[in-house]
């Protein structure tokens, strides 16, 4: 026994010294270590690996020390996918003598990570090893001048390390720190990872085991657990179980996600870009399966409580949403609930199956993939699915069949949807449609309308009108029983919309209203090098404070307002339509009020009137050219004060060339004089207007002149075109001490 105790211990020593010796000579320059390493590496990853600079020492222990290491992306476009300061690991001597670099306890301090996904789907995460022949020169000896080197690694730890993400499919990026990092057994059967996170206030916790992750492209059983909290109080918990099949099987996964969190709003802590709206009790349940060129989704189940959609949908809250399906030949289960600017609505129906939907969304976003993988497959869901596609890829079309219901009342969608074409029909009355604050409310409202979308995909990549005229042919009929805003009513309201060829037009459009039949006619036409707008009003109503509104006018004026004429024009931008403008158009209002300020801006600014005057009438006519509006008349009466007049306004200056005429009421005589207004819309300036012979000013005082005389008619009549409408009421006495406090105002008497 001494004698074999002694043998040993001799060949140790050897072996110490042999392998010491070496290693104290590293210690100064350890390219030979380097140089294997290096080797090593890129054998086992595919990719290029340099290391600035490698020492290594015997005491306290056998270890490493490498600096400026890094490791290139799949990508040769010059950005790593590690660099790292320093590195240090623990390293066995005797596996060095079977050409074998074993490292135990590496620590990675402060690395720089960037995880990168192309449009074509490889990603930096994916490794190709070298095939052995490739690692041996002539006689099957390694490039570096020796026997291959093999490399095994066991617990990794990393501190402080900065990670960067960018997916070019998803279109979503991001940066995360990692506090630290850890990895046991990673050469082993089963690597147990426990990684923390933060950013902001957010933290996150992933944890769990793997199987062996070397040699990359085997098939890879994960479960991984993550916790998130949120100033330090639990916010989600998710997880991920299956198995990713790798680079033997083309790269494919066999996979469950399965996540919740109780503020949906709390992940922006995360991702701060994302803006997540305020959500409640958020869950989802997800697998999906198959080759990385056919991903299939197998069950989905999602579950949401009260969540926000404000900030794409005004107006909109859902109080709760669930989305089913157990199998990828199982149609999607949707069933929506909520409220539109205070209406309840109710969304339920079927869309397609997964396995179409699958297929459907890569396609919609302009990615053509092959069939999924269970296509041919027995219980593989093929049907309907068109082969022709001009790309080489089968387009997926997406039943749907969908109800709007409110209450009793509903409409129902049906029809299909695919990245080609999309048809759908829709037919139904709900009982109250609320558009949104300062926008019209419709009662009863019924439609019966077909959609046929002849390129889906670039309707969805450019979700504007030009684009959706360019793409959809339509027709619709649009009833309402009543009609409500900014208080006006209508009754009875038709409407025939037909979208194509690049124009919508509305024709007619129909309703009873203010005790007069109404009716109007749009188009809106784009089949030509500059978009042509043409509007008819055979007496419209509407309210006064939604055309100021639009027009960005003040609100001099109080009512409703009635329309007539036929207007057109032409242009890519307002300047132009501006310029094109053309035709006529009256208007009038009975039983209104005009501000104090309007008048005192035509009248003069001692003009004794605070808050606003109430008017019989108002009327107004003008005819519209050569960027110019050209008013014939313009008049409206009060019980103490009358105006008529004419003029221009310069559209693009808006430069005013007013003649008006007030006159004050003194029973059964009046006082008026000729004024002159000049300046522009934001400044008016009135001036006396001669009106005598030889260029005299003049006041006309007494007499009748017309100071007994109703006007509304007449004015009422001419701004109308001749149409009917609602009378003027009534004139009341005019009251002596506002009459002259009118005169002493405007300068009559002191």
């Amino acid at each position: 026994m001494r004698v074999k105790w002694k043998v040993g211990l001799m060949a140790g020593a050897m072996v110490l010294a042999l392998g010491g010796g070496s290693i104290v000579s590293a210690t100064q320059e350890a390219d030979w270590l380097k140089t294997r390493l290096v080797d090593a590496l890129e054998a086992s990853s595919g990719r290029h690996v340099a290391i600035g600079s490698l020492h290594v020492w015997l005491l306290p222990y056998p270890w490493a020390e490498a600096r400026d290491v890094r490791l290139s992306g799949i990508a040769d476009d010059g950005t790593d996918m590690l660099n790292v300061g320093e590195v240090r690991a623990r390293l066995a001597l005797l596996p060095l003598f079977s050409h074998r670099i074993a490292l135990d306890d590496i620590s990675i301090i402060a690395p720089k990570i960037v995880l990168r996904r192309f449009a074509d789907g490889t990603a930096d995460w994916q490794f190709t090893p070298r095939a052995a022949e490739s690692q041996a020169g002539s006689g099957g000896h390694a490039a570096s001048g020796g026997m291959h080197w093999n490399l095994d690694v066991s617990d990794v730890s990393i501190r402080n390390a900065d990670l960067h993400w960018a997916d070019a499919i998803s279109g979503l990026s991001g940066t995360v720190g990692l506090d630290t990092a850890g990895v046991k057994g990673l050469g082993g059967n089963a690597p147990d990872f426990d990684i923390h996170g933060t950013k902001g206030k957010g933290a996150f916790a992933i944890t769990g085991h793997t199987g062996p992750l070397l040699p990359p492209g085997s098939p890879l059983p994960v479960q991984l657990r993550l916790a998130y909290t949120l100033d330090g109080h639990p916010a989600g918990l998710a997880h991920l179980d299956g198995v990713l099949k790798g680079a033997e099987d083309t790269g494919g996964a066999a996979l469950r996600f399965g996540g919740s969190v109780g503020q949906l709003r709390d992940l922006n802590a995360l991702f701060p870009h994302a803006n997540l709206p305020d959500g409640q009790n958020i869950s989802l349940d997800l697998a999906w399966a198959g080759r990385a060129t056919g991903q299939q989704v197998q069950v989905l189940h999602l579950r949401t409580g009260k969540v926000d959609l404000a900030q794409w949908v005004p107006g909109t809250v859902l109080t709760d949403a669930t989305a089913d399906a157990t199998s990828p030949t199982d149609a999607l289960a949707i069933r929506l609930a909520g409220q539109m600017n205070g209406q309840p609505l109710a969304l339920s129906g079927k869309l397609g199956t997964l396995a179409r939907l699958a297929a459907f969304v890569p396609q919609l976003n302009g990615q053509f993939a092959a069939p999924p993988a269970s296509a041919g497959m027995p219980g593989a869901d093929t049907g309907d699915m068109p082969t022709g596609s001009t790309t080489g890829a089968a387009q997926a079309m997406v039943p749907v069949d969908l109800t709007l219901s409110q209450g009793g009342a509903s409409v129902q969608v049906h029809g299909g949807v695919s990245p080609g074409q999309t048809v759908l029909d829709g037919h139904g009355t709900l009982d109250r449609v609320a558009m949104g604050p300062d926008l019209p409310v419709f009662s009863g409202m019924g439609i019966n309308g077909h959609v046929d979308i002849a390129d889906t995909r670039r309707l969805v990549a450019h979700p504007d009108l030009p684009t959706a005229l360019a793409v959809v042919a339509a027709t619709a009929d649009v009833q309402a029983q009543g009609v409500q805003w900014q208080g006006v009513d209508w009754t009875q309201l038709t409407s025939h919309v037909v979208v194509q060829n690049a124009r919508v037009t509305f024709d007619p459009v129909t309703a009873q209203g203010n005790g007069t039949a109404q009716a109007g006619r749009l188009v809106y036409d784009l089949s030509g090098p500059v978009p042509q707008i043409a509007m008819e009003a055979h007496s419209v109503f509407l309210p006064l404070v939604a055309i100021q509104r639009w027009f960005g006018l003040p609100p001099d004026m109080h009512g409703t307002v009635q329309f007539v004429g036929a207007l057109s024009t032409q242009g890519a931008d307002m300047a132009q339509r501006r310029r094109s403008l053309a035709g006529h158009m009256g208007a009038s209002v009975v039983n209104g009020s005009i501000s104090g300020s309007f008048l005192k801006s035509l009248l003069g600014p001692q003009v004794p009137v605070k808050g606003s005057m109430p008017i019989r009438c108002f009327g107004t006519h003008m005819q519209f050219a050569d960027d110019t509006a050209h008013i014939d008349l313009l008049g409206f009466e009060s019980d103490i004060v009358k105006l008529s007049g004419h003029g221009t306004v310069a559209m693009g200056t808006q430069a005013l060339d007013m003649h008006l005429t007030p006159q004050v009421l003194l029973g059964g005589a009046s006082a008026a004089s000729a004024i002159a207004v000049t300046g522009t819309l934001a400044n008016p300036r009135p001036t006396m207007e001669a009106g005598y012979d030889g260029g005299r000013y003049g006041i006309t005082i007494g007499g009748n002149a017309g100071g007994d005389d109703n006007t509304c008619p007449a004015l009422l009549s001419a701004a109308r075109e001749g149409g009917p409408g609602p009378a003027a009421p009534e004139k009341k006495a005019s009251k002596a001490d506002k009459v002259m406090n009118l005169l002493h105002g405007l300068g009559l008497f002191k």
